[in-house]
């Protein structure tokens, strides 16, 4: 496939990189200091848990219509989508394009136009950049999730990835899951701000871990009870009220784990913009929300 990647932070340069490694040509369009390096070195990335280091070619474009492209994998920041209308809408070749990341209003609140091919996912994976290498750690409980449409070419990706040592999940509601998903990571987000985006000090502060958990529950239980599909089945069996004392567990053994880090702490310092709004999102997303007291003290203080 021809591929080009809007967004070569660690989202799209990983995920660049295992593509190209398999013989897809992959471009990137260009958005600074950083493209530049791109075109001088091309894509690494390191997984920071075994050491192994993926370096794939990239050519980088001035502007989307230089090329044509069979896929194109949107992986910006929320606050970042809209400055990517006018670059998607030039794209020849009627491309599939991917979008990546926060997104709870899922296709709807997409920079598209009305014809264009659209899907939706999320990457299972988190990282930070390091000079030139995008280092990053595969997120196990949460694979990289794909729309589950019948198009080859979100078939092809999840093959790759698969083929490259990603599990994958295809999810049929994921406008829904992007939903719940945004409910989740705005929670851990604002329990970081309230600990300076330290995930040790979090891991040893029970009392935010439980306001957190409690904040994410409610989330959840709003979400269903506004009849929302698509509910992540891990996070939702951890995230019950019932279950609050074994989830805070969990969560004090991850965050002083790298994933700690490096999927969620190093995320939250970088995209703070992104994070703080996503919250608000979700607190007007829950309407009155008088009985979710956690999740208003959690994310109304964040």
């Amino acid at each position: 496939m021809r591929i080009l990647i809007v967004g070569a932070g660690v989202i799209g340069t990983v995920y660049g990189a295992q593509l190209g490694a398999v013989g897809n040509a992959v471009s990137v369009l260009d958005h600074g200091a950083r493209t530049k390096v791109i075109a001088r070195v091309g894509l690494l990335a390191r997984d920071v848990s075994d050491g192994t280091e993926t370096r794939s070619p990239a050519a980088v474009i001035a502007v989307a219509e230089e090329g044509t492209f069979d896929l194109v994998i949107v992986a910006l920041r929320r606050d970042q989508l809209q400055s990517a209308a006018i670059p998607l809408s030039a794209v020849n070749g009627h491309p599939l394009i991917l979008f990546l990341g926060n997104n709870p209003g899922g296709h709807s609140d997409l920079p598209t136009g009305p014809d264009a091919a659209v899907s939706i996912g999320f990457p299972g994976l988190g990282g930070a950049m390091v000079g030139d290498v995008a280092n990053y750690i595969k997120i196990s409980q949460q694979p990289t999730a794909l729309e589950a449409t019948g198009d080859p070419r979100l078939a092809d990706v999840a093959a790759v990835l698969r083929s490259r040592g990603f599990a994958v999940q295809r999810v049929p509601e994921m406008n829904g899951w992007l939903r719940y998903h945004a409910a989740f990571v705005a929670c851990v987000a604002a329990a970081l701000y309230r600990c300076e985006t330290n995930a040790l000090r979090l891991a040893s502060d029970r009392s935010e871990l439980e306001l957190m958990c409690q904040a994410i529950s409610e989330g959840f239980r709003a979400l269903r009870a506004d009849h929302v599909p698509g509910c992540p089945r891990n996070l939702a069996v951890l995230h019950s009220r019932l279950l609050t004392p074994i989830a805070i567990r969990y969560w004090a053994h991850t965050l002083r784990t790298p994933m700690g880090e490096l999927a969620f702490a190093a995320h939250s310092r970088h995209a703070e913009t992104e994070m703080r709004a996503l919250a608000h999102d979700v607190l007007l997303r829950l309407g009155d929300g008088q009985q979710f007291k956690a999740l208003q003290r959690l994310l109304g203080s964040s």
